[in-house]
């Protein structure tokens, strides 16, 4: 059993084949392994003998009547749950989670371990019993406290790797040839990955730097950024959006562009939540060229022009301005464009034309 365990740590499939041999090893029903986002609070479970439909409908509603939850957010790593531990009986059987959620899955007398408490995640695992069965005897929770060492470090294992692949999914050796400073972080601001270009101006510390490992702005704007990043990371309503970091003169201010970025890692659990930071340099401004723009995507020259014009942080006013052309024109060149890249937005414009890596100095 052990052996499966730190089998599943590197290869998350496994994770069922466990949770089924730990429901025999603890002579309980239904067994789960709970996710929780700590800080937006949503969480999601996956779970071996319990109804189909409990893991969707567990992230869908019933983690938010969940009486645990809360508490779980003061208990470390390798903490055993007895549940009434946690909570007296009566609120629990009182409780829509224990009627609605638990009694039909199995999971009314339950006992688990904590496996991870970070700053941005906590994972738990749980074996439940039904109501008839009875609640677990002194044993049972000595047999957990046999194998749930193992299970957190399985766990850190598991975090670690899904980790290390944030950088792997971000594609890092097209993203060093983009003289754009791109980063990958954490709801958090912590920096899972940063090209070249984006440790070049982390090194000068003008305009972004890092504090404890977190990618920081200067203030006043340091507020405004973090703001930007953990909306974009939890892919909240009003996810990411453009700012700019003011710099001493003569230097120009930095265009920065936060953005959602998913990724399918395969842990047993959700991603990491992370966002995507494009930051400009305008007094090193690497610009795109235009005739590779125009072979990429076959825009006429007035189209890339627009689109180069956008991929620098410039309003479509701007644009226009620019160009000598109206507003109503260049708006018309951007849907053009959009219908050309297959974007819909300037936001994933800027990514897509970052992305692609063509790039002259002026």
């Amino acid at each position: 059993m052990v052996g499966q365990i730190y089998d599943a740590a590197t290869e998350p499939g496994r994770w069922p084949q466990v949770l089924e041999t730990l429901s025999d090893f603890l002579e309980g029903a239904a067994t789960k392994l709970t996710f929780q986002n700590a800080r937006t609070l949503r969480s999601e479970a996956n779970s071996v003998r319990m109804p189909p439909e409990a893991d969707l409908t567990y992230a869908q509603y019933y983690y938010k009547t969940n009486v645990f939850l809360p508490r779980f957010a003061r208990l470390s790593a390798g903490t055993l749950i007895p549940i009434w531990d946690l909570l007296p009986r009566e609120v629990y059987r009182r409780s829509e989670f224990y009627n609605d959620f638990c009694r039909p899955g199995d999971m009314c007398h339950s006992i688990g371990v904590v496996l991870a408490n970070e700053p941005d995640i906590r994972v738990v695992f749980t074996c439940g019993r039904a109501e008839a069965t009875g609640e677990f005897e002194p044993e049972h929770i000595e047999r957990l406290r046999r194998i749930g060492p193992h299970l957190v470090r399985a766990a850190s294992v598991g975090l670690r790797l899904s980790r290390s692949e944030i950088a792997r999914s971000a594609n890092v050796e097209a993203l060093d040839r983009i003289a754009q400073g791109v980063l990958v972080v954490a709801a958090n601001g912590e920096i899972l990955f940063a090209n070249r270009a984006a440790e070049a101006l982390l090194t000068e510390a003008d305009g972004i730097r890092i504090e404890k490992s977190a990618l920081r702005a200067t203030r006043p704007a340091d507020a405004q950024f973090q703001r930007l990043i953990a909306t974009a990371a939890e892919r909240l309503d009003a996810a990411g959006g453009v700012m700019t970091l003011a710099r001493p003169a003569p230097r120009r201010p930095l265009s920065v562009l936060v953005a959602p970025l998913k990724m399918e890692l395969k842990w047993f659990v959700t991603a990491r939540p992370a966002a995507v930071v494009f930051v400009s340099d305008p007094d090193s401004a690497p610009r795109t060229a235009q005739d590779q723009l125009r072979n990429l995507y076959r825009l006429t020259p007035a189209e890339a022009a627009v689109a180069i014009a956008i991929a620098r942080g410039e309003g479509l006013q701007a644009v226009a301005d620019e160009l000598g052309i109206s507003l109503t024109t260049a708006r018309t060149h951007l849907q053009h464009v959009f219908e050309k890249t297959e974007t819909r937005r300037q936001a994933e414009l800027v990514r897509l034309i970052a992305a692609s890596g063509v790039y002259d100095r002026e």
